[in-house]
């Protein structure tokens, strides 16, 4: 026989450790896309100029956007954002919509006038339109 005192202990127990075990079964979550917090103003290809033997010729890299500035919003703050957005993105599920999650991008931000023009590079030539064209969905 059960005694009730231990029988409604392990009721509670159950019902307070239900909601920590769904939890814990669900995949991590995609964190949004680090720019979706920020005014995107423009987004334009980012061109590479490349020199083979005696010709040069140029390709498009990536794009290049432009975020309008913000109360206390420097380059280095953002240049650290983006670096934790791709720290989580590592540890998260694939983000379809975000031009960070296309292979290896670089990402090079600096002052430009009144905002800060970050480029978004590709490492494979064969990605640098995906993110081109992810980077043109941040303008909505």
């Amino acid at each position: 026989m059960l005694n009730p005192k231990i029988f409604g202990a392990v009721i509670v127990a159950g019902a307070m450790l239900a909601p920590v075990a769904s939890f814990a079964a669900a995949p991590p979550a995609a964190p949004p896309c680090v720019f979706q917090g920020h005014h995107v103003a423009s987004v334009t290809p980012f061109r590479v100029e490349e020199r083979r033997i005696k010709s040069t010729f140029t390709r498009l890299g990536g794009a290049e956007l432009y975020v309008q500035a913000e109360p206390g919003l420097t380059a280095e703050w953002l240049r650290l954002e983006v670096a934790r957005h791709l720290a989580q993105m590592h540890d998260s599920a694939s983000m379809n919509d975000c031009a960070l999650d296309v292979g290896n991008v670089r990402v090079e931000v600096n002052s430009a006038g009144a905002g800060f023009s970050v480029r978004l590079i590709a490492a494979d030539p064969n990605n640098a339109e995906e993110v081109l064209r992810r980077a043109r969905l941040l303008l909505g």
